[in-house]
């Protein structure tokens, strides 16, 4: 678990922040949920400003509008957030599993499908974000295009969780295209807990 945390400071943090109590725990996962998904919309629109209002148009590129001492902590805070996602649905599942022997959640199913849908939306922004703060050249995008503008890097993620894949955009270099791959395999974790 200690590796875990180390790729995942967020999901640490929450292990840390939920108390044994089950009904408090369920209390302070839906706070932590909602909190997370205010601060992943806040910092797209943050962006989506940005963007728009103050930087010229070849700036536009947050690879090369921001400083890598920004970009790096960034990027690791929202893998941390998406692995801590992963992570936790992927524990409930196998959970579920074994729930009929040892219920160890007061989740109701409501609570726990709005949580899946929440988790779904971050996923999307924090991917977005993710690609958004990539390099733009050649070597990381084909045929030259790149989810630059924000709104692009939302229809990517979202084509991307979905798994439509239109080709449009496509990553050339073998770190978006693992980010790709795990967009994917965060998306399909989530499925179980729409399709009870």
């Amino acid at each position: 678990m200690k590796l875990f945390a180390l790729l995942s400071p967020t999901w640490a943090l929450a292990d840390n922040l939920k108390p044994k109590d089950k009904f408090k725990r369920a209390i302070v996962i839906k706070k932590l949920n909602s909190l997370y998904l205010w601060i992943s919309v806040v910092s797209v629109i943050g962006v989506l400003v940005y963007q728009k209002f103050w930087v010229f148009p070849d700036k536009a590129c947050l690879n090369i509008a921001l400083p890598y001492i920004v970009i790096f902590p960034w990027s690791y805070f929202l893998l941390s957030r998406c692995n801590e996602i992963f992570w936790a649905f992927l524990r409930d599942a196998f959970d579920q599993l074994d729930e009929k022997d040892n219920p160890n959640s007061t989740l109701t199913y409501k609570d726990k499908l709005k949580l899946s849908l929440k988790s779904y939306l971050e996923l999307i922004i924090n991917f977005s974000l993710l690609y958004a703060l990539l390099p733009s050249t050649k070597e990381f995008w084909s045929n030259g295009k790149a989810p630059t503008e924000i709104s692009c890097a939302l229809y990517f993620s979202g084509v991307t969780i979905t798994t439509l894949g239109y080709g449009d955009i496509s990553p050339q270099h073998w770190y978006p295209q693992f980010l790709t791959i795990y967009e994917v395999f965060c998306g399909f974790i989530l499925l179980p807990k729409s399709c009870k």
